[in-house]
């Protein structure tokens, strides 16, 4: 559950600390209060991109933080993966800054928004108000029926992610090939005599750089000559002999044992022999070896000279010329070994359609799978909703894989689309959701999804900003209740103008905005029963209280009791 929520110069809100409390949490105010500004920065916990419009005028940055619990099992193994040491409390900072420069911080270690995301996925799901609107774009419900923290589902996801990348690969060099023969044979001559330019270059890795070492090298022999000979000669003339170290350390040895600052002596003695012993032969061998070839040095600038002419003309960088001489030996062989080059690409095209289609199949298998049990889900949650005649049906789309050279039906999320089908009457048969849905009927059916990926999702809180837009009466009632039975396992807090739904819950926060130094500040308060019973009856008359809002009021709350 959301423990609490600490808030500093976000839009209108100031400096605002809510403690909040289990079960079912209301939010009431006037319209521009800051209610769904709380929303928002709840949602930024969660991993809602930020913008740096959201800073309160005039202050430099926006600070949020909120501190969670958690039960999901698989939660703590994703921390571990983070290297973010694990704790009973989850406790996620967010610091918005006006020069973008942006942090985030999960029990004080710094994170990615990627991260933040996949953790707020074992916490919370926040339900805004288009969120219901999404019920009326098809598009959306292959990602509303996608199941969360399934380790099968994710396996099967990423082994088709992985062979549509290959296919694609595969699919883009085999539609390259072709394309490119004519354009290749209309410039062949151009073509290879660029190879032969580039093949005589002996082109490799880091040769540019290795040959200017080279050259600098040759050019300064006399001074590296004499340099190293002066440093051997210091370290092997009749003045001077290492050996005269390794002397020195063996009588140290023989005193070590009588204070341990001879010990040490004896060794760095006796390491400075070794190092230095060392360098003598390196030296030694490098004077043996040291030689000076002029025609050598010649040659490599000649060649050095010539690979930076190189690069000039096709302004390109060396590994840039390696890979393009590699492209356009490509083009050149597409000509004379067309046919050949051709078959091979057509048939690694082949080879990963077959693989991507299997994979594709085996994710569609265990989505239709899935598809079921939301079914039977979703239509018992509607008979909570007033909805006892629903039929709701998930419709996945016909498709036959059987060309190769089609990718038209693949896609990042695989080969499915769906469509929501329902009914709401009996004896009427089951149509598209978007066709057929009213304002309320969407709301239902949206609280009705978002009930059911609570019990399934084991989240610790879900968030609802006005998701009873649209209804009143007796279904207005229906959708408290179920608020109200999601609460019993997952902390709730809504947003709502429903007294129906205000007087359902188990805490009521009341946001009010204030004009302090002619500046405008939001504020909460805890309300009362007392103050909640005047604030339904508020909601049920309009601006001016009546004794009769005010009786149907405390009506209401005496219900809930029962």
């Amino acid at each position: 559950m959301l423990k609490s929520l600490s808030v500093r110069n976000f839009a209108i809100i100031e400096d605002i600390h809510i403690e909040f409390r289990e079960g079912m949490t209301v939010l009431t105010g006037e319209t521009g209060a800051g209610k769904s500004l709380i929303i928002d920065t709840i949602s930024l916990l969660l991993g809602q991109r930020a913008d740096n419009d959201m800073i309160r005028y005039g202050e430099k940055k926006a600070f949020i933080e909120g501190i969670f619990t958690f039960n999901h099992p698989l939660l703590s193994k994703l921390l571990e993966r983070f290297n973010i040491p694990l704790a009973e409390e989850i406790i996620i900072q967010r610091e918005i800054q006006d020069n973008g420069k942006n942090s985030i911080k999960l029990n004080h270690i710094g994170i990615s928004l990627t991260m933040l995301k996949q953790v707020a996925s074992y916490l919370a799901d926040i339900h805004i108000q288009n969120d219901t609107f999404r019920l009326l774009n098809p598009e959306y419900y292959l990602t509303l029926i996608s199941p969360a923290q399934d380790i099968e589902y994710d396996r099967l996801l990423t082994a088709y992610t992985i062979a549509y990348s290959k296919y694609l690969d595969a699919y883009h060099k085999y539609e390259h090939i072709l394309k490119g023969q004519r354009e290749s044979q209309e410039k062949l001559e151009f073509l290879q005599y660029e190879q032969e330019e580039l093949t005589n270059l002996q082109l490799v890795p880091d040769l540019d750089t290795k040959l200017s070492l080279e050259i600098q090298k040759l050019e300064n022999y006399d001074k590296i000559f004499s340099n190293i000979n002066e440093a051997y000669t210091h370290l092997d003339n009749s003045y001077f002999s290492i050996d005269q170290i390794y002397e020195a350390s063996t009588y140290l040895k023989k005193i070590a044992n009588l204070d341990p600052s001879y010990q040490d002596a004896y060794e760095k003695a006796l390491d400075c022999y070794y190092i230095l012993d060392e360098i003598k032969g390196n030296l030694s061998s490098q004077l043996r070896d040291l030689d000076f070839d002029q025609e050598e040095l010649n040659t490599k600038i000649e060649q050095y000279q010539r690979i930076e002419k190189a690069k000039a003309k096709y302004k390109k960088s060396l590994s840039e010329l390696i890979s393009y001489l590699d492209e356009i030996t490509l083009q050149i062989d597409m000509v004379y070994h067309y046919d050949d080059i051709l078959e091979q690409a057509k048939a690694s095209l082949i080879s990963t359609y077959e693989v991507l289609r299997e994979k594709a199949l085996q994710l569609s298998l265990y989505r239709k799978k899935v598809a079921k049990a939301i079914e039977l889900g979703i239509l018992k949650e509607c008979h909570d909703l007033d909805l006892e005649d629903t039929q709701f049906k998930i419709v996945f789309q016909d498709i036959t894989l059987d060309d190769p050279m089609d990718s038209s039906k693949f896609f990042e999320s695989g080969i499915d689309s769906v469509d929501f089908r329902i009914s709401f009457n009996p004896g009427e048969p089951v149509k598209s959701l978007h066709k057929v849905a009213s304002g309320g009927e969407m709301s239902r059916i949206m609280l009705a999804f978002k009930s059911y990926f609570a019990n399934t999702a084991k989240l610790s809180l879900m968030v609802f900003d006005e998701i009873d837009t649209g209804v009143s009466g007796s279904t207005a009632k229906k959708i408290s209740l179920k608020m109200k039975e999601i609460s019993k396992g997952t902390q709730v807090l809504c947003i709502t103008h429903l007294p129906q739904v205000a007087a359902m819950g188990d805490s009521h926060i009341h946001i009010y905005k204030e004009i302090i130094h002619q500046r405008t500040t939001t504020h909460y308060k805890y309300l009362t029963k007392e103050e909640r019973i005047e604030e339904v009856a508020l909601m049920l008359s309009g601006d001016r209280m009546s004794l009769y809002a005010l009786e149907h009021a405390k009506s209401m709350f005496n219900e809930t009791k029962k």
